[in-house]
Order: C-alpha cells, then sequence, then structure tokens
C-alpha cells in the first residue's frame, strides 16, 4: 500500500478511531479512580504525606499517537506533589516483555525528585523485598515500582488487580521503618 492509499484507507475511519481510544482511554481511567480515591488516603499516610497535598489527575504515556509502537504504553492516574512526588498508579502493556515485566499489568511508581533519596529508598526497598514474608506474594518489585501481571481476561477488572497490588504494596511499604523520611521535601 503506497501513502496515498494508506491515507484514504485511514481517513474513512479515523473518527471512529479517536473516539474509540477515547472512549477506551475514558474506561480505563474510570476503573483506576475509585481504587485511588480508596487508597490514596492510607497510601499518604504510611510514607507520611497528607492525601490532601497530592493532585491526582489523569495519566497517559504516551499521551499523543505517534508514529511508532512505543515500547510501554500506560493509562491510569497521577497523584503529584508539587514538582518533588509523584506517584503514578496505571495498566501497562510491553510490547517487547522481559524477565521483569509481563505484556500486560497493573503498576504504581514512586518518583521521587531527590535522588540521592531515591536511591537510598530503593536500596532500602531492596533489602526488605527478598524477606521470607514478602517471598510468596504475586506482585513484583524493580525501581521504585510494585506490579502485578493481568491475563488478557482479567482486563476488564483492571480497578479490581489495582486494589489488591495497593493491598500487597501499602503492606509492604508498612514494613519498612523510617519510610516517611525519604517522603519529606
Amino acid at each position: 500500500m503506497n501513502q496515498q492509499q494508506f491515507i484514504r484507507e485511514c481517513g474513512k475511519s479515523y473518527p471512529e478511531a479517536m473516539a474509540a481510544l477515547g472512549y477506551f482511554r475514558q474506561l480505563v481511567q474510570q476503573q483506576c479512580d475509585p481504587v485511588v480515591q480508596k487508597r490514596i488516603k492510607e497510601l499518604g499516610k504510611v510514607i507520611g504525606v497528607p492525601h490532601e497535598d497530592l493532585r491526582v489527575t489523569e495519566y497517559t504515556n504516551p499521551d499523543r499517537p505517534g508514529p511508532t509502537i512505543a515500547e510501554q504504553v500506560s493509562l491510569g492516574l497521577l497523584a503529584r506533589r508539587s514538582e518533588n512526588l509523584y506517584l503514578y498508579f496505571y495498566l501497562y502493556w510491553f510490547r517487547e516483555p522481559d524477565e521483569y515485566w509481563t505484556p500486560l499489568g497493573v503498576a504504581i511508581d514512586i518518583w521521587i525528585k531527590d535522588q540521592s533519596k531515591r536511591k537510598a529508598l530503593d536500596a532500602k526497598i531492596n533489602q526488605r523485598i527478598y524477606a521470607p514474608a514478602f517471598q510468596s506474594e504475586p506482585w513484583e518489585y524493580v525501581d521504585l515500582e510494585f506490579w502485578l501481571a493481568v491475563k488478557d481476561s482479567e482486563l476488564p477488572r483492571a480497578g479490581d488487580k489495582l486494589d489488591e497490588l495497593f493491598g500487597y504494596t501499602i503492606g509492604f511499604l508498612k514494613s519498612i521503618k523510617g519510610i516517611a523520611s525519604y517522603f519529606r521535601p
């Protein structure tokens, strides 16, 4: 198919495709929203950040359609405290999964602006993650990101899977002594 044919063919369905993508995005974010609203207060308490300080907004990565397939696509919500703390809660798709990442899953990702705090917290988590109490859990952890695999058949229940991941993540974070010190500005 040449460029002219491609433009003609895609032009026929472009408005419908954009509406379908927008609707899908809305449905996924609507599944995430009640879970985040229910769990953000508890998470904030564990990490020493009042939930009122966290502004929750929609999150999509990449935010705009591009000409190539992205390595990872994410869709969910972001809770932000000024410019120094970002907490991401999302459903993801990996184009080429590896030994750490499944093709489809939910994730809770912590980003702290202060690199020394971020590295220190990651090191502390890495020391604790292999404790016997957490060895049988179905979730995984890599670089301040907690994730849980989702089967294709579970996609319509992505919100339930995110809630399950919140439970594991909050339980784990509670076990880290002095965790709130990493989240102070």
